[in-house]
């Protein structure tokens, strides 16, 4: 298992050993989720609330998983499956199309290789006109008398020879990139964005996400921003895109800046913000846990 296999698949380091490994970020990280970690919710949408059920990376385990709570709109954020045989996805799909949400909204990943060929896509969905499958494109769904703008892109940095891959970037390139251009895509307007990989320095666990996914984030701000893919990253955050975030994402990008972070906490802003849900549902050492669906309300 080489480095990145690692982060994905890791069960949950210690705080010493992240301490050690980098303590400034470990620091900031401290300082900044004191007001962004999100409690989990109950499901059950007061008033007219949307109630989101939020799900990823199931690899396979999606009958042993605990039963996905109620909700008006389910997402899977990708990695349906291990090997990505029309097999499994055909499986993977079946269980979707069954539940019982009113609307079902998927997206791919790298696990998923049956639906990177348009031909076995089309065959293996066919059999499932309840699904909404994105793949850079956007739905427009009506939930409680609200619209949704939905957008959903497989796409991750470079791992391996999996599909749905760009070139990795670094954060502060603001050279062209192939990782531009996928979220150059996202509409102004989207209200849900799904994502397999998560945005650089936010639940994923050691900055492992993408800084050109970030910036999109930057520009778009949607309610919500569903992904998984680094498993031992699962959790929720919400973001007001204020100077404390942006000082924070510094020192993930190794500019420095921790010690302002007390200082700007609550500084401006959006002050309804983004919700950020990493929906990984695999877990622990050896990915023997099943850690079920997170719900959220917008």
């Amino acid at each position: 298992m080489d480095g990145l296999d690692a982060l994905l698949h890791r069960s949950s380091t210690t705080p010493w050993e992240r301490f050690h490994s980098s303590p400034a970020l470990y620091l900031a990280e401290k300082v900044y989720q004191w007001g962004t970690r999100m409690p989990p919710c109950a499901a059950g949408a007061p008033g007219s609330l949307i109630c989101v059920v939020c799900i990823s990376d199931t690899h396979n385990t999606h009958r042993f998983q605990p039963p996905l709570p109620a909700g008006d709109l389910l997402i899977h954020a990708g990695d349906l499956t291990q090997s990505g045989s029309a097999t499994e996805v055909a499986d993977a799909l079946v269980w979707l199309s069954n539940q019982p949400h009113a609307h079902k909204v998927v997206i791919a990943r790298n696990h998923d290789a049956a639906l990177a060929d348009r031909a076995a896509r089309t065959q293996l969905l066919k059999a499932h006109p309840t699904l909404v499958f994105l793949e850079d494109t956007a739905t427009t769904l009506t939930v409680r008398g609200r619209t949704l703008c939905i957008y959903g892109s497989p796409h991750t940095p470079r791992h391996g020879s999996w599909p749905f891959q760009y070139p990795r970037v670094h954060p502060g390139d603001a050279a062209p990139s192939a990782a531009a251009d996928v979220w150059a895509a996202v509409p102004a307007l989207t209200d849900v964005l799904v994502t397999h990989g998560p945005p650089f320095g936010h639940l994923d666990r050691g900055c492992a996400g993408c800084p050109a996914l970030l910036a999109a984030l930057w520009r778009v701000r949607p309610r919500l921003h569903v992904f998984g893919h680094i498993h031992a990253a699962r959790g929720g955050e919400r973001v007001t895109w204020n100077r404390a975030q942006r000082a924070y994402e510094d020192v993930c990008a190794g500019e420095g800046g921790w010690c302002v972070l007390g200082f700007v906490r609550c500084s401006g802003g959006d002050p309804t913000g983004t919700v950020l849900i990493n929906a990984a549902v695999v877990g622990g050492f050896k990915e023997e846990e099943r850690l079920g669906a997170v719900v959220v309300y917008i």
